[in-house]
């Protein structure tokens, strides 16, 4: 019998070795392509008896607090978590009507209205004072259709602008101060397109537009009425174009910018159905990202921790929407799958009879794994009728579609191997073998095949039997399958019996292995040792034991848990103190000061579970001379007179700041945070004698 052999194939570079369809691969496996989804995880209403619906406009900030125009033109600024909703504008107050459009700063409001005067107008979040108002620009007036505003608080409106020769559309940006940053000129011609109500034309219709900012001068605009969106830049130098929006994304309710050119999009749910939240890019193309559930959608706002809002001017119903990975839908057949196919494995022997495939794959059970395989002396195969000189070439071809790719070559395969551990493969003879394997997997879950193994030539335990067990095919067909279990025993056990001297070295083991090596030095099995410091561990463990008891020896043996040595104070460093007429009974408050007794200060962060502490403790004690006692002091990152501080430990010497987050603040015990605006307020921050008082 010849000696066997295998392909093995695990890593990154053996999977690039062939063809992946919609699967990722990296060294710890190969797995179908996962995708952020969203999701919504949340409705909250803004139920307040005075607002008067349908809401004309909404807008909301990155903390997700809400600003309302009613449809009596009344404003709200409404947190959904609380539930607190306040009136900023009462109806009536002459600023704006019922059809503007509003935008949130990050402590001012913005409201555009081309039918007011002023057209814009910004105002202050807590009380709704005016802070600027604009009806030019330029010296010429402008009419506003539209607005938003991006990170750096500065305002951009969609504007028909009355120039010399008719009225144009233009960008407008200001500044938060109100003065002008920029203009872009807009391809829309107001004046053909004029409407049957009066002299109006209809691109004047309100909240045909919608505008929204993403990073630095880049944003989009959204046109309803033509089904089109406009990417634009007011840091480029080309003149802004309209991209025509796909079927599939039309009609299309709102629209926000992403920080990477692009925008989510999301499509007005149909009859029965949901809202479609898709991903629009810079060449006008979309893909499905995930739904926003049912109901009407007239904003999409960003929030925090990647959250997105989606408002319903109807029923005044804010949807928070959250991403979570999902295995990705392949499009062409509709299906949570991806297929890899090998490149041609070579025997360099004709006539190969190929023995057995090991899978090592990890997976749930709603997923699985099917290996199909294909054995040939020649690389030249019929495809789809066809003779084709390479299959290899063939199957590398990136101008052929892959689910054209796949139908050509079905005919080729073997029967699948559904969730193959170790199989045997049947009538797979010929020089080179091609493997096929798909993987499937549901919504929540993917498998990963981190690694496979292709034994050859055929070793059957048939062949030490008489020649009468195989004169019959069929009988010598099932007692090659029944054979192979117990082949298949005895090789895992020659194998485990042939990597027994790995077990032994601590470089090589990991995981079980390794921890029962521990029990060789007398020391017991933590599951919170990583296999690094484990590894350190066994290699110190001779030049430790032989010191046993001495200093060295105990600082290595933390060192190598913590990452730092520890600091050791023996009595002859505390004498003094204790010898102190004042110090003395400090010193006895804070260490071991028996003279057979030594104190082990460690950091905070090497202490800070109850198990940390109990592994530390038992090191000591493993490590400690028989008759001395031990005493674990964690150093607390505070300061306090008469406890423990040492400079370049737990203190540090420094100026001080206000409170912000830069690693070298501080605050105090008595110390209250509340939320920004929220003070004086029933059922919010209400404290006598702070920020409230009985009159």
């Amino acid at each position: 019998m010849s000696e066997a052999r295998y392909f093995s194939l695990r890593g990154i570079a053996a999977w690039r070795r062939g063809v992946r369809m919609h699967l990722t691969a990296d060294d710890e496996g190969l797995t179908i392509v996962r995708q952020d989804v969203y999701r919504p995880t949340r409705r909250d209403e803004a139920d307040h008896p005075r607002i008067v619906r349908p809401v004309a406009d909404a807008a909301a900030d990155a903390s997700g607090r809400w600003f309302l125009l009613d449809g009596a033109a009344g404003v709200w600024k409404a947190d959904m978590v609380s539930g607190h909703t306040e009136s900023l504008l009462p109806p009536g107050h002459g600023w704006f009507g019922s059809g503007a459009s509003v935008a949130v700063l990050s402590d001012m409001w913005a409201a555009a209205d081309s039918e007011s005067s002023p057209t814009l107008a910004l105002l202050s979040s807590d009380n709704a004072q005016v802070l600027w108002a604009k009806s030019d620009w330029d010296g010429k007036p402008f009419r506003a259709h539209a607005v938003a505003a991006d990170g750096a608080d500065r305002t951009v409106v969609l504007a028909v602008v009355e120039e010399d020769a008719g009225p144009v559309f233009k960008l407008l940006r200001f500044e938060p101060s109100g003065e002008p940053a920029g203009t872009l000129d807009v391809d829309l011609d107001v004046r053909s397109a004029a409407a049957d109500e009066g002299d109006a034309p209809s691109a004047l219709r309100p909240r045909r537009f919608e505008l929204s900012l993403g990073a630095g001068g880049a944003g989009w605009l959204l046109d309803r009425d033509a089904f089109a969106a406009l990417p634009f830049d007011f840091d480029a130098a080309e003149r802004p174009a309209f991209v025509p929006l796909p079927e599939a994304a039309t009609p299309a309710a709102a629209i926000l910018a992403a920080p990477d050119g692009g925008a989510w999009l999301i499509r007005r749910a149909e009859a029965g159905g949901g809202r479609a939240l898709l991903r629009l890019g810079l060449d006008g193309r979309t893909e499905p990202v995930g739904e926003a559930g049912p109901g009407g959608a007239d904003r999409l706002q960003a929030g925090q921790g990647g959250r997105m809002y989606v408002w319903d001017n109807e029923e005044a119903v804010v949807t928070t929407l959250r991403a979570k990975p999902e295995t990705a839908i392949w499009e062409p057949f509709r299906r949570r799958m991806g297929v890899w196919i090998g490149g041609a494995l070579d025997s360099t022997s004709t006539e190969t009879e190929w023995h057995k495939i090991v899978v090592d794959a990890v997976g749930e059970p709603d997923t699985q794994v099917r290996v199909r395989y294909y054995a040939s002396d020649r690389k030249a195969a019929v495809v789809d009728g066809r003779l084709v000189p390479d299959l290899d070439r063939y199957v590398a071809d990136p101008a052929i579609e892959p689910d054209v790719k796949l139908a050509a070559l079905r005919e080729l395969w073997s029967e699948p191997i559904v969730d193959p551990k170790d199989a045997l493969l049947f009538r797979a003879k010929g020089r080179y073998l091609w493997l096929y394997i798909e993987l499937i997997g549901s919504e929540a879950n993917a498998p990963t095949v981190r690694g496979v193994q292709v034994h050859f030539p055929r070793q059957s335990y048939v062949n030490d039997l008489p020649a009468l067990y195989q004169q019959d095919p069929k009988s010598k067909d099932f007692l090659e399958r029944f054979l192979g279990l117990f082949q298949t025993m005895l090789e895992e056990t020659d194998a485990g019996i042939a990597g027994v001297p790995r077990s032994f070295d601590p470089e090589a083991s990991s995981g079980p292995s390794l921890r029962w090596l521990l029990t060789w030095i007398g020391l017991r099995e933590d599951d919170h040792w990583t296999d690094e410091q484990l590894r350190k561990l066994l290699k110190a463990a001779p030049r430790i034991y032989k010191l046993r008891g001495t200093r060295y020896a105990l600082e290595t043996l933390i060192e190598i848990y913590t990452g730092e040595k520890p600091i050791l104070m023996e009595y002859d460093q505390l004498r003094s103190l204790k010898e102190h007429s004042e110090l003395g009974e400090v010193a006895e408050k804070l260490y071991v000061t028996d003279p057979h007794g030594f104190n082990v200060l460690v950091k905070p962060e090497h202490a800070d579970t109850d198990t940390k502490r109990a592994t530390l403790q038992h090191l000591i004690d493993s490590c400690k001379p028989a008759f001395a006692t031990a005493r674990l002091i964690v150093l607390q990152p505070w300061v306090y007179m008469d406890l423990h501080s040492y400079l370049g430990l737990n203190t540090v010497l420094s100026e001080p700041t206000l409170l912000t987050l830069d690693g070298r603040s501080s605050m105090p015990h008595h110390t209250i945070t509340i939320d920004v605006g929220q003070d004086n307020r029933v059922d919010q921050h209400t404290r006598l004698e702070l920020d409230s008082r009985l009159e």
